[in-house]
């Protein structure tokens, strides 16, 4: 798989365009904003791959607590955020 960087304000102006390379030429587009990577426009394939990864992740986690849990080696349950948090 291939992927590309391309400003924002470019890939706004050619959106379709770009939408097809990801989703029938199969590349990653990496959105940059003031050179930065910002984001990024992937297959839907990848993207589905990524939530089924974390959704094993997050299960394997939750049987561990609850084993931990079940036989008194667990008294609290940890609280991890997943998200980066954004100040308004």
């Amino acid at each position: 798989m291939t992927s590309v960087e391309m400003a924002v304000t470019d890939a706004r102006n050619e959106l379709g365009p770009v939408t097809n390379r990801v989703s029938y030429g199969g590349e990653t587009v990496y959105l940059t904003k003031h050179g930065r990577r910002a984001a990024a426009l992937v297959p839907v394939a990848a993207a589905e791959l990524l939530e089924d990864i974390e959704d094993l992740l997050d299960g394997e986690a939750v049987e561990a607590i609850r084993r931990r849990l079940a036989d008194g080696t667990e008294g609290t349950v940890p609280f991890v955020r997943r998200t980066e948090r954004r100040d308004s």
